[in-house]
């Protein structure tokens, strides 16, 4: 072991050796993971040419059919087939869907990052199994065993709240006035009135995850993957609760889906209002299902993005949940005015951060000294070592572990401690089903390092600056 940390110190400096031996090193899980932006631009370009879509020569939308565009907007719209060029319209595909190429300007890198997902929205949702085979051989390829990833959202068009405007004023108004024992006599009628229905819809959502789940055959016995339900944070306050209802039963029905989250950007208008709420919510269903996890994105901001009056608060604030397995992006926590307690809190709590390098650093600029990984490492609180969006981001697994050594001085014990958090801290509830993976895990971990102690010859310095390599071989 000394020998393989002699090794990434001598290489750390360089990026290029980093990325060949990080290639080669297991890497456990992925816990911060979106299907649908984890998918490369590429493969729903590709659908959507196979299929045909309509194209809006001007802006660039895709469509199914346009039977539902206005007549005077109709001349803009082509069939892809029917146009020329199609080099160029696949690059602007590209560009549009991903952050290929991507020039601040008129447009903010959060704002074109989150934009990207309604752009692609229809293919995502029509080729689940072409999308799941995807993700696994893009695993496999890179050293890891299992996914936890954030899939499709719950069909709910089939429950209509007939009072929605009236539970939206008396939320809103608890919220202002912070009256929990109002909340909760309001969330125990929604609640009461709304189970039977929802329950319906979570067996429907279910059945339609473990066909998706079933028909891709995607599970071996190397590679295993997961399900987080979801809502989103910029619906109103009746909607979410609603939604996040619907998915707190689905989980309790499924051996597949295991967990909860909110996501979205957390600087919009309604996600910076009612984070209170929502808060409150998952406090509420923690108690009325207590053996579901459930994972928050949550600290996702920083200065600038919004007023730094409100920075340094969300994380604190969602330490009232007592369920609460792991935080993704926990950026703002620099700016908690109650840093201490907060700190202390989460090590408390043994929650876990899930550090998205490559994201934050494009939507929020934040990376190097200004990312608060070291200190939560430092702190004794367990990072795991996510992708986020990697398809969106057109990044990988891999080189989220190379932007970890290189910029961080964590050991090689230590990066393959934060490897095991990645299994150790899922949500998985099957205690066999994750001693198996940690023991996958070891072997490869064994193997990995009788290769790299036999074979790699390490890069010496000739001086502090220059690195010279002697004789890097692979067997």
């Amino acid at each position: 072991m000394n020998n393989i940390n002699a090794i990434l110190d001598d290489i750390r400096p360089n990026r290029s050796a980093l990325f060949s031996f990080f290639s080669m090193m297991p890497k456990g899980g992925d816990l911060h993971h979106h299907y649908s932006g984890s998918i490369y631009a590429e493969t729903y370009i590709d659908y959507v040419f196979q299929k045909d879509f309509y194209i809006n020569t001007n802006t660039y939308e895709i469509a199914k059919d346009i039977g539902k565009i206005p007549t005077p907007n109709l001349a803009e719209w082509k069939k892809i087939s029917d146009l020329p060029n199609t080099d160029q319209i696949k690059l602007k595909l590209l560009r549009n869907w991903s952050v290929k190429d991507f020039v601040k300007g008129a447009h903010s890198s959060d704002e074109h990052f989150f934009s990207t997902f309604p752009s692609f929205g229809s293919p995502s949702k029509d080729n689940y199994v072409t999308g799941l085979k995807e993700l696994k051989n893009r695993a496999i390829n890179q050293k890891l065993n299992y996914i936890e990833t954030i899939f499709i959202s719950i069909d709910l068009k089939s429950i209509v709240v007939s009072n929605e405007s009236d539970l939206d004023t008396s939320l809103l108004k608890a919220q202002k006035n912070k009256d929990e024992t109002e909340l909760d006599e309001i969330l125990n009628k929604i609640f009461n009135n709304y189970e039977r229905l929802l329950n319906d819809v979570a067996i429907a959502h279910n059945e339609i995850i473990q066909r998706h789940h079933t028909d891709s055959n995607i599970e071996d016995e190397n590679f295993k993957i997961r399900y987080q339900n979801y809502t989103a944070r910029f619906k109103q306050p009746t909607d979410v609760f609603i939604e996040m209802i619907t998915c707190f039963q689905s989980c309790v029905l499924s051996d597949l889906i295991v967990g909860v989250n909110i996501v979205a950007a957390e600087n919009g208008e309604t996600a910076m209002r009612d984070y209170w709420l929502h808060m409150r919510f998952f406090k509420f269903l923690e108690q009325k299902y207590p053996t579901v996890n459930y994972a928050i994105h949550a600290g996702e901001l920083v200065s600038g993005m919004v007023q730094p009056e409100y920075l340094g608060k969300h994380i604190r604030q969602s330490l009232i949940l007592d369920n609460l397995k792991r935080i993704g992006h926990a950026v703002d926590i620099i700016y908690d005015n109650d840093f201490i307690n907060t700190i202390s809190k989460l090590k408390q709590k043994k929650i876990a951060i899930e550090i998205n390098l490559t994201s934050n650093e494009f939507i929020l600029g934040v990376a190097d000294d200004m990312h608060p990984v070291e200190i939560y490492y430092r702190n004794g609180i367990p990072i795991v070592i996510c992708t986020d969006d990697e398809g969106v981001l057109r990044t990988s697994i891999t080189e989220q572990y190379v932007l970890l050594a290189h910029r961080y001085k964590l050991t090689y014990e230590q990066i393959k401690e934060v490897v095991k958090n990645s299994i150790v801290h899922s949500n998985i509830e099957d205690a066999a089903l994750k001693d198996e993976l940690l023991a996958i895990l070891e072997k490869q971990f064994n193997d990995f390092e009788d290769e790299i102690q036999e074979f790699y010859s390490p890069i010496v310095f000739t001086d502090k600056n220059i690195l010279k390599f002697q004789n890097v071989a692979f067997h």
